[in-house]
């Protein structure tokens, strides 16, 4: 019987340690790429008119990451990525109907921290199914709004409103009067907070570095604008001299006046496409 004993101790260390010849673990670093569908989902803004209608709109991040994988598969990671969340809008005003053309984009800019734990399939074999679920604090680094209406043989100038930090900028073809007012708040929350998922696969490529390659998920559960009412005033030198008691754009999209009953939906960043990189784990524990 001591024998067997020490037979399956011995057949343990064998297989524990082959293990650890083809599973890299201990801690690491990794950077990645983020291509994606970039989506500012609002239910109010997906139902309204057809001038609200959504473009398709690409998205980019990247992030460096640091953490630490076991040898049972799972890793729990953080670091910081920099990434957008923009939106284009389009359509047709369906008062005016064709004779004016709108078109309309949403820019805005992040950083991330997340917390993610992954796992990792464990065989003999360089490349493994690899599998994520986290959680992320962001950080709105700036925004901008742009929407345009072009009419059709001039039946009215061509306007552009843009919405930058806190201004808002409008100008008319062939005018070159001032249309600038000042925004009492930012438009967009400062912090928010989400979730991420995402399911790919990853494959050893030498003896302490492994690419991976995943469909990814994003979304943020907090919502991305202020819906408080927010006076804008007239700048100075402004030809503006409306007394607006709440901000407005893109028809069902920006504000609501707090002495309305109107309330605003919540906005939600969305993010979803392929994410790509590596990882290096700095210590050999073969």
């Amino acid at each position: 019987m001591k024998k067997l004993y020490v037979s399956v101790l011995l057949l343990a260390v064998f297989s524990l340690k082959s293990i650890a010849q083809i599973e890299q673990y201990g801690p690491f670093v990794g950077a990645s790429a983020f291509v994606y569908k970039s989506n500012l989902y609002n239910a109010q803004d997906l139902h309204a008119d057809s001038v609200q209608n959504y473009a398709i709109t690409p998205g980019f991040g990247v992030s460096f990451d640091f953490g630490r994988k076991f040898l049972n598969g799972i890793s729990i990671s953080s670091g910081l990525s920099f990434s957008t969340s923009n939106q284009n809008y389009k359509g047709k005003d369906p008062v005016i109907g064709d004779a004016v053309t709108f078109s309309a984009k949403t820019k805005m800019s992040y950083l991330k921290i997340p917390l993610i734990f992954s796992m990792q399939t464990r065989n003999d074999k360089k490349a493994k199914a690899y599998y994520s679920l986290g959680v992320f604090y962001s950080y709105n680094t700036g925004y901008s709004e742009t929407s345009t209406l072009n009419y059709d043989k001039n039946v009215y100038p061509d306007q552009t409103t843009t919405i930058s930090k806190q201004t808002i900028t409008t100008e008319y073809n062939n005018d070159t009067n001032s249309y600038v007012s000042n925004i009492s708040d930012r438009p967009y929350q400062r912090h928010g907070w989400g979730a991420i998922m995402a399911l790919g696969a990853s494959k050893r490529y030498s003896k302490n570095g492994e690419w991976f390659i995943q469909t990814k998920i994003e979304y943020q559960i907090s919502s991305s604008e202020n819906n408080d009412e927010m006076v804008f005033t007239p700048a100075k030198g402004s030809k503006d001299t409306r007394h607006v008691g709440y901000v407005w754009g893109n028809y069902a999209k920006y504000m609501r006046s707090t002495n309305s009953n109107y309330n605003r939906s919540a906005t939600h960043p969305f993010n979803l496409g392929l994410s790509f990189g590596i990882r290096y784990y700095l210590f050999d524990f073969e």
